[in-house]
């Protein structure tokens, strides 16, 4: 077990000349193109102010960018071609296999696309996401379509992938979870789409830059094989730049890391696990000789006997970080008219408790917040510096005391910003009062995550949530002017189908004051404490021998009287069917739905809802975006996972 330590500057060694860096941070493909993400900011911040220069490159938005773009459409186009002659050659000769024939038909219709025409749309829709336009909703669901298109036009060039625009789904037929596979599509030509990316806009800017260190932070399973792919390519074009990885993901599988030496010789030099502001910094004070590497707190690195992990985690004092920094960020390329500036208050989540939750595996240590005083006075040196108004607060779960004093401050200052974050329902939040004031403070949107409508599977998830405090918290909500979206899944461990359905039943009928409802089903990841000890909730881990990197596992139960895996995905399957046509909207991105109630000033937004005329889950229905978690597959099952390509053992 680690040791937690609370270092006060990890003073470097003595009588050693305190030499400066410079560092290129680089936060990769896929995520929501509509904010910076705070992890590249929140590590500058620390790195700039010890001295060391700093570029950081969102590489996702940038790569939105890019791909619709008249210059990289006509590149891809070029591709298709070169993919689609040898497989009309091969068609004559008669030698096509059946895969091949599927890739030609692909081709040869996506070849067919004018592609100028789908260029000269493309670079309009950029133009209406990012200005006036964005609020007229047939405009924005026309644009987001057009995006949609685009990403379909892309894949057929890296065929079989599939790239797509929102939600973040793109499957390049590599399991994430399978290192094996993992290792075969970061040297995938045809289908490893980041690759292009990488040559086309990392490659050339470390080039210029002549960084000593280039940080890639991976927070999400969906910018793994993104991230590893640019971390494997700058190592072998620039080998004597360091490359270190990090992020939430990184910390999920620090336990399987060691067993994969491949990734610290090919790949990365080392991985900051947990908390990586002064990790970061320590460990580029050590490359520098100013310190000893194995001092340097939450990392993994290679060494001449092996992988080496820190025996001590350093967690950070929120209430003495800088201020995030965001100079450098294409702050006005996102694809929003609006600028919108995240900001995290707390770290973990005050309530730490729900058995089927991992969220906190990215610290090491119980949550911490800084004072409402702290936060207000952040917010307004962050809106003022780069003249935003709008605010992500990124934070787990919004602590109800540190909801009202916030609220209350940004009253009485009269700070003037629009803001959503993340809430559990509370019993101390039953006042109109509070969630006026809130809505009054700039509240537009909250997210809150009730998993189930039945108290006793709430208790069994240790929520302890009230069906009467959840059903009052969404009106009191609802009356000051709030958008609320509602999370659950089916299918926790012990619930019934007619729990189950009570959820259904619940979100059905407060459908007037639940604005957009997301219903998913129970997936067990591994750093759960049902995963951990899964006797006590019943259910068996299977654990598969090729997962060797896994974020969740397969279970069954032990009494198979109650609803298994597959019945939730049905019963989510049915729901999203027959029952989510009043939920069905045009604009599902967090942020844009934020944007339209911060402009028009109210919950009641008949405009962004899907014009319906069909049954949502036909192929005549919704046409737009829609909060759709589920994959469809042509298979007995109902729900795809991702396909493997064959990967044979050499």
């Amino acid at each position: 077990m680690s040791n937690l330590v609370q270092i006060d500057g990890l003073a470097p060694l003595a009588n050693v000349e305190r030499k400066k860096s410079k560092v290129m941070l680089l936060f990769p493909p896929e995520w929501v193109p509509t904010a910076p993400y705070l992890a590249l900011p929140s590590l500058t911040a620390v790195l700039r102010e010890a001295g060391h220069t700093v570029v950081q490159r969102d590489i996702n938005i940038e790569m939105y960018d890019h791909f619709f773009t008249t210059e990289f459409l006509i590149w891809v186009k070029g591709r298709l071609g070169m993919q689609l002659k040898p497989l009309q050659d091969k068609e004559k000769a008669g030698t096509l296999n059946e895969r091949e024939a599927d890739q030609k038909a692909v081709v040869e219709q996506a070849y067919a696309v004018d592609v100028f025409d789908l260029a000269e749309r493309a670079e309009d829709s950029k133009r209406i996401v990012r200005g006036e336009r964005f609020y007229e909703a047939e405009k924005l669901e026309g644009a987001l379509n057009c995006f949609r298109e685009v990403m379909q036009y892309i894949s057929a060039a890296y065929y079989p992938a599939s790239l797509v625009f929102y939600p973040m789904e793109s499957n390049l037929g590599y399991r994430p979870g399978v290192s094996k596979e993992v290792f075969a599509c970061l040297d995938d030509e045809q289908v490893n789409v980041y690759r292009d990316i990488c040559n086309q806009l990392v490659l050339p800017s470390v080039s210029k830059e002549k960084p000593d260190v280039v940080g890639v932070s991976i927070g999400t399973q969906m910018q793994l094989l993104a991230g590893l792919t640019f971390c494997k390519m700058i190592k072998e074009t620039f080998p004597h730049i360091k490359v270190v990885v990090g992020g939430n993901v990184i910390t999920r599988l620090q336990e399987e890391l060691p067993h994969h030496e491949r990734f610290f010789t090919e790949v990365f030099d080392a991985a900051i696990l947990y908390e990586g502001e002064h990790a970061l910094l320590w460990y580029i004070e050590a490359l520098n000789g100013q310190r000893a590497m194995e001092s340097v707190p939450n990392l993994m690195y290679r060494h001449a006997d092996g992988v080496k992990q820190s025996k001590e985690v350093y967690t950070e004092k929120t209430a003495a970080l800088p201020l995030p920094d965001f100079e450098g960020l294409p702050l006005d390329h996102y694809f929003v008219p609006e600028r919108i500036i995240p900001y995290l208050a707390t770290r973990g989540c005050y309530w730490g408790r729900c058995t089927f939750c991992d969220h906190g595996q990215g610290y090491f240590d119980q949550y911490r917040g800084m004072t409402a005083q702290h936060v207000v006075e952040q917010v307004t040196a962050l809106r003022d510096k780069y003249q935003c108004k709008h605010f992500l607060f990124s934070d787990e779960s919004y602590p109800p005391a540190l909801f009202k004093k916030v609220s209350q401050l940004l009253v009485d200052q009269n700070v003037g910003i629009k803001w959503t974050t993340l809430i559990r329902f509370e019993e101390t939040l039953q006042d109109q009062a509070i969630w006026d004031l809130a809505a009054k403070a700039g509240c537009c949107t909250l997210y809150y995550g009730m998993e189930s409508a039945n108290e006793r599977v709430l208790n069994l998830m240790d929520k302890h949530a009230k069906k009467s405090v959840i059903q009052n918290n969404l009106h009191q909500a609802a009356k000051a002017g709030i958008w609320n979206h509602v999370m659950a899944f089916y299918g926790f461990p012990g619930e019934t189908r007619e729990e189950a359905l009570e959820t259904r039943q619940f979100v059905i009928d407060n459908q007037p004051v639940i604005h957009s409802v997301e219903l998913f089903y129970f997936v067990a990841y591994r750093h759960t404490p049902m995963v951990r000890n899964p006797e006590k909730f019943g259910i068996t881990i299977h654990k598969q021998e090729e997962y060797d990197l896994p974020l969740d596992y397969y279970y069954t139960l032990n009494e198979p009287s109650t609803l298994s895996c597959l019945d939730a995905m049905q019963l989510c399957e049915e729901f999203y069917k027959n029952d989510f046509q009043p939920w069905a909207v045009r604009v599902n991105s967090r942020e844009h739905v934020f944007l339209y109630i911060s402009k028009f000033g109210t919950n009641k937004l008949p405009q962004i809802y899907a014009r319906q005329t069909a049954m949502v889950g036909s192929p005549e229905g919704v046409s737009g975006l829609v909060t759709w978690p589920v994959a469809h597959s042509d298979g007995d099952e109902g729900m795809s996972r991702v396909t493997s390509h064959d990967v044979g053992n050499g």
